[in-house]
């Protein structure tokens, strides 16, 4: 079977392209954020969650509205007039899956990066229109920090009666796989169907040693590291100057969204951090960080050490 040539830029330099598959709070928006640094790169943020929470194609466009107001005091509204100021960024309303392929497959002139950020649940059922020519690689983290620390922004500011147990969130907001088998099941498909060998990022590690973590990571995706990566001003100029990301992510982290705060501040990488004892983790977390750990663990143990 004849196979295309790679896709080159203007310059004919060929293009590296890669997929970055995350797990909620993981530091994947920083991730990102430091990999937008990189010369020559366009990066995309979570266009298939876009698609899965506000196309007009999603099952999910009303329920997530609704759930965000109530609980997350965003100010979202379910159509787009609310959205006509905002500068920069596409309308959700109007992409699909086959759109974001299309995207990620494009040849962005002069570019010699391409690298889209998403939530692996957000393609499940969906890997027919997973973008050709991409590296997929994952980032991972130890599922006891990663549940307690969900737990706490998704109540962030929420009354006592308000609080929601994780088993009380909607499936369209922590799937049926409580991210981690969604993530799992990709990262094997990369693996025994696309003949991939993932590169695996553990965020803890990243974040107790960036330089060697990041420089092990671009090696393996093949662009040049420099340790310029790791340092950056503060703001989201990123987010609505640099990525190709819907209106509706830029309203959100201007209008109240609690998710990144911390990354928009920052200036690189933080400190790295540890489980709190079970004894001090709520049932419903132990219950989701025990159900978990075996795919953390399998992936980890395949994870890329420092350089």
């Amino acid at each position: 079977m004849a196979t295309s040539s790679p896709p080159v830029n203007e310059s004919n330099d060929v293009i590296k392209r890669v997929m970055l598959w995350v797990i909620p709070r993981s530091t994947s928006t920083t991730f990102l954020k430091c990999m937008s640094y990189v010369p020559d790169t366009r990066a995309f943020f979570e266009p298939y969650l876009t698609v899965y929470h506000y196309s007009k194609y999603g099952i999910h466009r009303k329920n997530i509205y609704e759930f965000f107001n109530k609980f997350q005091a965003a100010g979202n509204k379910d159509d787009d007039e609310h959205l006509r100021d905002i500068e920069g960024g596409y309308f959700a309303s109007e992409t699909s899956y086959s759109w974001v392929k299309e995207q990620l497959e494009g040849t962005p002139p002069g570019k010699k990066m391409v690298i889209c950020k998403d939530l692996a649940w957000a393609v499940d059922g969906h890997y027919e229109d997973l973008p050709s020519g991409f590296q997929h690689t994952f980032l991972i983290r130890n599922p006891y920090i990663t549940f307690d620390s969900w737990s706490n922004v998704i109540n962030r500011g929420a009354d006592d009666d308000k609080k929601l147990l994780l088993g009380d969130i909607p499936v369209f907001y922590m799937p049926e796989g409580s991210f981690y088998k969604e993530q799992y099941d990709l990262y094997k498909y990369a693996k025994d169907t696309l003949g991939q060998n993932p590169p695996i990022v553990d965020t803890d590690e990243l974040l107790a040693n960036p330089a060697g973590v990041m420089k092990a990571y671009c090696k393996v995706i093949g662009v040049p590291y420099s340790d310029d990566y790791l340092h950056w001003e503060p703001g989201n100029e990123c987010m609505e100057k640099l990525w190709i990301v819907a209106k509706e992510q830029i309203y959100s982290q201007q209008y109240g969204n609690v998710w990144h705060g911390v990354t928009f501040s920052s200036t690189g990488f933080g400190n790295p951090k540890k489980s709190r004892d079970r004894q001090e983790l709520p049932r419903d977390v132990l219950h989701y960080a025990d159900l978990n750990m075996k795919y953390y663990e399998e992936m980890y143990a395949n994870r890329l050490k420092p350089l």
